[in-house]
């Protein structure tokens, strides 16, 4: 009879699996995905969201009996401890989540004391608590979830100022509902910890699936056109290059424990593979988009495609069963035979990375795997920011609260800590973070303030009371997915829970979260530009000119006269797709800070396009490297070579930095479109390649 391998757990599909499936359809999570949204439908966390709503909706049904709106504090507290819940094993887990109700305890209970002695005092202690929770970002990832959090605490209490007795009251309410819902999040629905990372993985092998299906449409005889195809080409490589560093970052910091360590030598092979076979897809899209389409490539790309299917679904299982790839390994293998076309030498690829993860979790079940992955992962190393830039961002956040504070004041605004929260949620260490958040912020607030509007007129109170539950956990579930979502649903459950607790004002509360989420996200915006700004990133032209220079470099290797290993080219494929992703980003945040520069923007737009078209083309020339190379091969070696000799500046001494300054944006967009064209004897090449001037 059939056992189940340790530490599995039961994979059927569950009602709960495809409701968060199908939440957000994969096709437009992927459009947004290419347009540089993030969004990650596979982080849906229904379980996560239905102990948040059991633990809030509770204390809601609780506030309501006993006829106690200051219970209101309970429901905030069971919320926020949902979300401080960082997952994971269950010892880092009630440590967090103990750390935040003992913090919020004393906050809460101090801040809103302080509150009621006057403005000054009430300044001071909001001053003292938001800048303390702030350095948290000084220890890592989970203290700074902890300081976020509970300098929302602090916002919120200094609106409720109380004589001390009713603020220990206060306090009280906070421990009782912060307690409550830790009881909740341990006890209630026990979850894998890592199916998160999971499921982070065998999403980029279904975006890559994605990729090799849309080979086979164009290959179609009455397949899409390829000219717009080739257009999108670059935002679909740049998604999946990021989820794949993304996913590779949070496999990294997997702690040394037998679980973690296992998890870690389980994922990692499949990062891994995953990444080389990406090198190979680069090549056939390549070929695609340039009219390929004989029998051979099909088949090739219709195994590949199911090669990654197969992998995304035994990836997301908490022990893979590698014999499950093996019949597609050999059909790779077994096409790879040939070595006749860049399709037989792709295929060859994809069969040694298959081939690795095969032998990688064959291994995992041999007695020594435990000490082997243990020693492999190593101590996790904290995301911490470096001090000088903490210390900076908790001044700053702080200055940002009490204006947002002063404004609501002076202002007479209503619930003036929807403000301040803003401020705190919406505030990074960095501009470039700080402004997609400002904007989901409000798109979110928006959204959610109307909704909740319209179901507060509309609707009678016990149905308000009935979609709390599907509120909070709505909101608790979607948290890893995007920014705007979980705005949104938080909106809807705080302007209901405030409108339960002071019945009759309706639409007030809607339009008072709105416009007071405006505010402070404007005010966040505008101190992480005013206060103290960091150093910013290099100029758009500047990330460009590094994205050429790598993109160059990885052409001359592949070009070059030696045939490369996957290991030795590996470094310079990866420097070039990253730098070129990164200048996209710059890109697309030029795009977002207006108008000015349009024309520098359409030009870094047309040549980051171009570098994607050479690094497909790069992977190509790499696999179809022969020991005897033919003339024409040679001679684009030598001139990508004399290339990367000019811009990189590895290959240069400090006395020819002249010989090494970077092209304008309009000189580099010519090269890159004479090279696109094959025209190697052209004189602006020859002219560029040896460095004369223009």
């Amino acid at each position: 009879m059939k056992k189940h391998l340790p530490l599995s757990f039961p994979r059927k599909p569950t009602i709960l699996r495809a409701a968060s499936r199908s939440l957000i359809p994969s096709a437009i999570a992927h459009w947004l995905g290419v347009r540089a949204i993030a969004i990650a439908p596979e982080q849906v966390a229904v379980r996560e969201g239905l102990r948040a709503g059991v633990a809030v909706g509770t204390v809601m049904l609780l506030a309501l009996y006993l006829h106690t709106p200051l219970m209101a504090w309970s429901a905030f507290a069971a919320f926020w401890t949902c979300l401080v819940d960082p997952g994971g094993l269950l010892r880092p887990r009630l440590a967090t989540m103990l750390k935040f109700a003992a913090l919020g305890t004393v906050i809460s209970g101090s801040v809103s004391a302080a509150a009621g002695f006057g403005l000054v005092p009430a300044f001071l202690a909001l001053g003292v608590s938001v800048f303390g929770c702030a350095l948290g970002r000084l220890r890592g990832a989970i203290a700074t979830q902890i300081g976020v959090l509970a300098a929302i605490v602090a916002v919120v209490a200094v609106c409720y100022p109380f004589p001390p007795d009713v603020a220990l009251r206060l306090s009280g309410l906070f421990a009782l509902g912060a307690i409550w819902a830790t009881l909740i999040c341990v006890l209630a629905w026990p979850v894998d910890p890592y199916t998160p990372l999971r499921l982070a993985c065998a999403a980029v092998l279904r975006e890559e699936e994605r990729m090799t299906r849309r080979m086979l449409d164009l290959m179609k005889p009455d397949g899409q056109s390829r000219k717009p195809q080739r257009a999108s080409a670059g935002a679909f490589r740049r998604e999946i290059r990021s989820r794949i560093e993304r996913t590779r970052g949070r496999i990294e910091v997997l702690s040394a424990d037998a679980i973690s360590s296992r998890t870690r030598a389980t994922l990692m092979p499949a990062v891994e593979a995953c990444d080389r076979i990406f090198i190979a897809l680069i090549a056939f899209e390549h070929a695609v988009l340039s009219g390929e389409t004989s029998r051979t490539a099909r088949r090739t790309v219709r195994v590949v495609t199911t090669t990654l299917h197969r992998m995304a679904l035994e990836t997301q299982r908490p022990e893979p069963r590698p014999e499950r790839l093996l019949r597609q390994q050999r059909l790779l293998a077994r096409i790879a035979e040939q070595e006749t076309d860049l399709f037989s030498k792709g295929a060859h690829v994809c069969a040694q990375a298959v081939q690795d993860l095969i032998t990688a979790w064959q291994t995992l079940s041999t007695p020594q795997a435990h000490a082997t992955s243990q020693t492999r992962s190593g101590a996790a190393r904290p995301a911490a920011v470096p001090r000088a830039q903490g210390l900076r961002h908790a001044a700053r956040l702080c200055v940002c609260v009490l204006i947002a504070y002063a404004i609501s004041l002076r202002l007479n605004l209503p619930y003036a800590y929807w403000a301040m929260m803003a401020v705190v949620v919406v505030t990074q260490p960095r501009v470039t973070t700080t402004l997609p958040r400002t904007i989901e912020r409000v798109i979110g607030s928006i959204a959610g303030g109307l909704l909740a509007a319209v179901m507060g007129v509309l609707l009678p109170v016990w149905s308000i009371l009935l979609l709390i539950f599907p509120l909070a956990a709505a909101t608790i579930a979607l948290r890893s997915v995007n920014y705007a979502l979980c705005v949104m649903f938080m909106t809807q459950l705080f302007v209901l829970v405030t409108d339960l607790v002071s019945p009759g004002l309706g639409w007030d509360v809607a339009l008072a979260r709105a416009i007071n989420n405006i505010i402070g996200s404007l005010v966040g915006l505008a101190g992480c530009l005013l206060l103290w700004p960091e150093r910013r990133d290099a100029p758009l032209a500047t990330q460009v000119a590094e994205a050429f220079r790598a993109n160059i470099r990885y052409a001359a290797l592949a070009t070059g006269p030696e045939i490369l290993s996957w290991s030795q080219i590996e470094s310079a494929r990866r420097k070039a797709g990253t730098t070129s992703t990164l200048a996209e980003i710059q890109y697309q945040t030029a795009r977002l800070e207006g108008l000015r520069r349009s024309d520098q923007i359409a030009k870094a737009r047309d040549i980051l396009f171009l570098l994607r078209k050479l690094a497909g083309a790069a992977s190509v020339w790499w696999m179809e490297k022969t020991p005897n190379p033919t003339p024409a091969v040679r001679q684009r070696a030598e001139l990508y070579s004399r290339l990367a000799e000019r811009f990189d500046p590895a290959e240069h001494s400090l006395s020819s930095t002249t010989d090494r300054q970077d092209l304008p944006l309009e000189d580099l967009l010519t090269l890159l479109e004479k090279l696109d064209l094959a025209d190697l004897e052209d004189e602006h090449i020859v002219a560029v390649s040896h460095g004369y001037p223009l």
